[in-house]
């Protein structure tokens, strides 16, 4: 296993409170804190989590974590109405991978925020999720689409493998994401597991904060070679999603980006509307003048043509019939043609369109 994954810094404890905390204009109290790690939960923190209307028996609740009504920093824990507590900066990080992702593969193969129900793997029940018996990627994508699936949670498919998941890491779960989810992970046959560190919680400074694993044939995670180095940001190749890279741009938004190699730039959903609506513009543009172009062309040939009418060289009804068949096909024939039918040298129906001939 790569010397990487060992936890750099130290979980911070929680204040071992056990209050019922308000906040101010608000009527819903938050959960009471946690135990600090280590500790034992007390009877009023058991109180709290059975009174929860999402309270499972079946689960094995962690004193470590804060379980509210509709939200919890438990990555373990995937419960209908219950949301992951998640900075600003994880849940940009979290949406840019998803959007794009989904912009590349479609909606069927790409999810986020769904909790795995997990069958024996044959990991120790020292892992916490092969004891919950589920686990929720932030985001995962597998190899045959789930149409039709909204459920929040669903099976796990040995048949539909996950090729790719992104774990960006967060002050209270990143611990759980450089051991217990590589275990899981590797067990369940996940090919590709990349793990982004916004704030530097395990990666020190200078360190790329994108690394990845990839599972080998002998079924062990090898770290991902870094493809190259992109304005100071590092990049790498997934088999899934081909070129990529997560773009810092401040205040909290972290953009995941692919590599446009045909246009020769970086895109993200918001970026490929951008690119697409410019490149709609300038395909517009083109068209128009193409249209006037072919318009002036018409217009100038058939004005020769009519004189040539009107002095008795060509028949009255060859400018109408022309005007026609060459707005029908927008089309106009070469000026040369034109000049072989007005000196007497060509007939006027070579004038007309290659299907009209």
């Amino acid at each position: 296993m790569n010397a990487e994954l060992k936890t750099e810094l130290s979980v911070p404890a929680r204040d071992s409170s056990l209050a019922t905390i308000l906040e101010p204009g608000s009527a819903t109290p938050l959960a009471p804190a946690a135990a600090s790690y280590g500790d034992t939960a007390s009877s009023a923190w058991w109180a709290h989590i059975q009174a929860l209307d999402h309270y499972d028996p079946n689960y094995p609740y962690d004193p470590r974590h804060i379980y509210g009504p509709d939200w919890t920093d438990d990555d373990a824990y995937g419960k209908d109405g219950v949301t992951f507590m998640a900075a600003p900066y994880h849940r940009t990080s979290i949406n840019g991978c998803f959007d794009e992702a989904q912009r590349l593969l479609g909606f069927n193969r790409v999810f986020s925020d769904r909790c795995l129900k997990l069958p024996d793997l044959g990991v120790p029940r020292t892992n916490r999720y092969a004891r919950s018996g589920q686990v929720m990627p932030d985001v995962f994508i597998q190899k045959q689409p789930r149409p039709d699936d909204n459920r929040h949670e669903v099976a796990y498919d040995p048949d539909n493998p996950i090729l790719f998941v992104l774990e960006v890491l967060s002050e209270s779960t990143f611990h759980h994401d450089l051991g217990p989810k590589v275990e899981i992970y590797r067990a369940m046959g996940v090919r590709e597991y990349f793990l982004y560190d916004p704030e530097h919680l395990h990666r020190r400074e200078g360190k790329p904060r994108l690394w990845g694993l990839r599972l080998s044939t002998d079924g062990e995670y090898k770290d991902i070679e870094l493809f190259r180095m992109a304005d100071g940001l590092p990049v790498y190749r997934s088999e899934v999603l081909g070129t990529f890279r997560m773009l810092d741009e401040g205040g909290d938004i972290h953009t995941f980006q692919t590599w446009d190699a045909t246009r020769g730039v970086w895109l993200d959903p918001t970026r490929a509307r951008d690119l697409d609506a410019d490149e709609a513009k300038q395909e517009a543009v083109q068209e128009a003048v193409q249209d006037t172009t072919l318009t002036t062309s018409q217009t100038n040939f058939l004005s020769q043509l009519k004189l040539r009418a009107t002095q008795g060289e060509l028949a009255s009804h060859v400018p109408d019939t022309l005007a026609s068949a060459w707005q029908r096909a927008q089309w106009v024939p070469d000026a040369a043609d034109v000049l072989n039918v007005l000196v007497g040298s060509s007939d006027w129906s070579t004038l007309m369109p290659p299907e009209d001939t």
